[in-house]
């Protein structure tokens, strides 16, 4: 679960000074789907801002960014985490719901995301807790709804939560920038698939563009996918830090063409990993420097279910 109020820094608030240590890790394997950003996501607008509204289109250049993670067991996405920066079939942004839809080029499997708030109501700032499928859920209940390979249709049963960390949308209730994290079980399971979703809100240094603003680890210790992308001609110099002030359990890895630099208009990916010593919750953050500025991801995780 996403709780409690986790610290998030824009290049534009915070440079670091103080004396770090660098990120040390094992190499784990993880199938990334690292996508070059591509403008021009189609965005469907209410047409008032009010649940039940009629839809109309509207094209913009949103930047649509979904890290969906899965766990060992996890029926959506057979554990398999990705990262989707574009090639968006359908994104459908309100305050009365969210519906993403993706896919690799030439893949026939998608994988897409639905967000609705409680019928009658409106998305905001908030955590969505006891959540029912969104397309069959009762009266006062919110409704999450995620598919995948391993589930092209989505979950029958399911529990889960999403918390909005960041909202805005113009007067017809079209959302013009999101951060939203979520997990959900399918079933009675406890595997989880999990993630975050990042609608012109990904933090930035630079010409780099972060993949995520949180990732918080189930009681497993997956690989995640955190991908940088530089949009820019040049190579961009990068490094990737931890703060010194305490042991950290948090690992760190990647290609040797990426430990430096992220070269001119590719994506870098730093596979993230818990590896605790024994049961509990687990707290750090993660700096990633470039261009004299840095931006923070914060990282946690409650290993052995603690």
């Amino acid at each position: 679960m996403y709780s409690g109020r986790t610290l998030r820094a824009r290049s534009a608030r915070r440079r670091v000074g103080a004396h770090l240590d660098p990120f040390v890790g094992l190499a784990a394997l993880v199938i990334a789907l690292a996508m070059t950003l591509a403008p021009a996501a189609t965005v469907r607008a209410n047409a008032a801002a009010g649940a039940g509204a009629a839809r109309v289109a509207h094209a913009g250049a949103d930047q649509v960014i979904v890290s969906a993670f899965s766990e060992k067991g996890d029926f959506i996405a057979r554990g398999v985490s990705s990262v989707y920066w574009s090639h968006w079939a359908n994104v459908d942004a309100t305050t009365a719901g969210i519906y993403l839809a993706a896919s690799a080029p030439g893949a026939t499997a998608r994988a897409t995301f639905a967000f609705e708030p409680v019928a009658g109501q409106l998305l905001t700032v908030a955590t969505y807790d006891n959540l029912q499928r969104a397309s069959a859920r009762s009266a006062g209940f919110a409704g999450i709804n995620v598919t995948g390979p391993g589930e092209p249709a989505g979950c029958v049963r399911l529990t889960g939560s999403f918390r909005i960390w960041d909202l805005a949308a113009d007067a017809a209730g079209t959302i013009t920038r999101l951060d939203l994290t979520y997990v959900e079980h399918c079933g009675a399971g406890r595997p989880s698939n999990f993630g975050e979703v990042l609608i012109n809100d990904a933090p930035h240094v630079g010409s780099l563009t972060a993949s995520a603003a949180h990732v918080t680890f189930p009681d497993q210790t997956p690989t995640l996918p955190y991908q940088l992308n530089n949009s820019s001609s040049q190579p961009q110099g990068v490094a990737l830090w931890q703060s010194a002030t305490s042991v950290s359990h948090f690992s760190v890895t990647t290609s040797a063409s990426c430990t430096r630099v992220v070269p001119a208009h590719a994506t870098c990916t730093y596979l993230l990993r818990l590896l605790p010593p024994r049961p509990g919750a687990y707290r750090s953050t993660l700096l990633v420097t470039s261009s004299g500025a840095s931006i923070a991801l914060p990282l946690s995780g409650t290993a052995g279910g603690a």
